[in-house]
C-alpha cells in the first residue's frame, strides 16, 4: 500500500493475459441456473451472487466494481381507482461496471412490483439493481452470460401486466422528452411491431432503453 501522499499504486493498462483467457473460454453450464417463466419456456440464467464470484475469480476482488449511477426510480403503475393504491409499479437501477483494463460499461436493471408490501418493494429495489449489474457485466463476454436469457424477462406475462409496461413505455418516454407518437413510431421501427403488439420480453427491453434516455437527460441538465 502507498504510504498517504505518495505515489499510488499503478494500475495495469490492459487486462492481464490469465483474465483474456478465461474471458474466451466457454461458459460452464454447471455455473447456469434455469426456471420456467409463466408462458412454459425453460430461461438459462445467472443468478447475481454467481456472476459477482465470477468477475472476482476472473478479475480479482481489488480490480473491478460496480456502482449504482443516479437515483433507483420507482413508477407506480397507472390506475387502482378512486382512493385506491395502483396495483403496482416498476424499479429501475442503472449499474455502472468498471474493471481495470477495460472502458466502463452501464446498463439499466428493471424489478417489477406485484404488491405493496415493505417485502415486495425491497425485492423489486434489490432485483432492478441485479439485473443491471449483470446486464453491464454481460458486455464483458459470455463468462457472465452475454448468451443466455437474462434479468427478469420470466415477469408475469398476464394482460394487465403487459398493459402496464405499454403505459410505462409512454410515460418514461415522456419524461425524456418524446412524445406518444414519437415513442410509438420508435417502436414500430425498433422492434417491426406496434406497441400493442409487444410481448413482455420486448416490452421491458423497451423501458430499459428509455429509461437509459431519462438517464441521459438528467446527466445532461446536471452539467448544463
Amino acid at each position: 500500500m502507498a504510504e498517504p501522499g505518495g505515489p499510488r499504486p499503478t494500475r495495469p493498462s490492459s487486462l492481464n493475459r490469465d483474465a483474456k483467457r478465461r474471458l474466451r473460454e466457454p461458459l460452464d453450464d454447471l455455473l447456469v441456473a434455469e426456471r420456467t417463466n409463466d408462458a412454459g419456456e425453460v430461461v438459462r440464467y445467472l443468478e447475481g451472487w454467481r456472476v459477482i464470484e465470477q468477475a472476482n475469480a476472473i478479475f480479482g476482488v481489488d480490480r473491478w466494481g460496480a456502482e449504482v449511477i443516479g437515483e433507483v426510480a420507482y413508477r407506480p403503475f397507472p390506475g387502482g381507482g378512486r382512493g385506491r393504491a395502483p396495483a403496482g409499479g416498476l424499479y429501475t437501477a442503472t449499474v455502472r461496471v468498471t474493471v481495470d483494463g477495460c472502458l466502463p460499461h452501464s446498463d439499466v436493471g428493471v424489478g417489477v412490483l406485484d404488491e405493496h408490501t415493505a417485502e415486495a418493494h425491497a425485492t423489486a429495489y434489490k432485483t432492478a439493481v441485479t439485473d443491471a449489474l449483470k446486464r453491464a457485466l454481460r458486455h464483458l463476454g459470455d463468462q457472465f452470460g452475454n448468451r443466455l436469457s437474462a434479468g427478469v424477462d420470466d415477469t408475469d406475462g398476464s394482460e394487465g401486466a403487459v398493459d402496464e409496461l405499454r403505459r410505462q413505455v409512454i410515460a418514461i418516454a415522456a419524461d425524456a422528452g418524446t412524445d406518444e407518437a414519437q415513442i410509438r413510431a420508435w417502436v414500430t421501427q425498433r422492434y417491426g411491431r406496434p406497441l400493442e403488439e409487444l410481448d413482455v420480453r420486448s416490452l421491458l427491453h423497451a423501458v430499459r432503453a428509455c429509461s437509459r434516455a431519462l438517464e441521459r437527460r438528467h446527466e445532461q441538465a446536471q452539467a448544463a
